[in-house]
């Protein structure tokens, strides 16, 4: 994969829309042109696969995550309110996009790059979640609860919640959502009295 330019970053997320569309099996490189409007030798260019196309789309998204979650989780706002802020995020790119979303998530085991995505989610949500946990330990509005455990379990959560609404089709009211995430949260994770 060849390093891709500004202007086919910005078309290429359009292509979720043609695996979505025909499913990633059906979906043809034409597909994909017409999707992003990318001609068809500038793509084989960048990339020598659809695979290749679907991996790029999903380090993309990852990289998105890692900044927006980054933001919230060094700001100076209280951990539980950060903690919130990072579900919030998290729930906003299924809102925002969500036939990349589901196409990325239903076909991620045809992503050849698995270790590096691990890696990325690791980065991108794993190790922010466990510093505002460790963060809430510290200021006490959190008990002390195994930081990658619960971040595994909170990701795992927000994903599902999330594809649930794009799988139904339904729009995400991402406060009313999150606030009923942070009540579950706080039933888990608020301090033993």
């Amino acid at each position: 994969m060849k390093k891709v330019t500004p202007s086919i970053a910005a078309a290429l997320p359009e292509a979720a829309k043609a695996f979505a569309v025909h499913g990633f099996e059906r979906t043809r490189i034409e597909h994909i042109v017409s999707a992003t409007g990318i001609p068809k030798p500038t793509l084989y260019y960048h990339f020598s696969s659809k695979e290749e196309i679907l991996s790029w789309l999903m380090e993309a998204l990852l990289q998105e995550l890692a900044t927006d979650v980054g933001v919230v989780a060094d700001s100076d706002a209280p951990a539980r309110e950060r903690l919130s802020g990072i579900l919030a995020t998290y729930l906003r790119l299924f809102a925002e996009r969500p036939e990349l979303c589901t196409v990325l998530l239903s076909d991620l085991g045809r992503i050849s790059q698995i270790p590096v995505i691990a890696d990325s989610v690791r980065a991108a949500f794993h190790e922010p979640v466990c510093k505002v946990l460790e963060s809430g330990l510290n200021d006490g509005s959190i008990r002390c609860i195994d930081g990658p455990v619960t971040s595994s379990a909170i990701f795992g959560m927000v994903t599902m919640v999330g594809l649930h609404y794009v799988v139904a089709g339904d729009p995400i009211a991402i406060p009313e959502v999150i606030d009923q995430l942070d009540e579950l949260l706080e039933l888990g994770l608020a301090p033993r009295r």
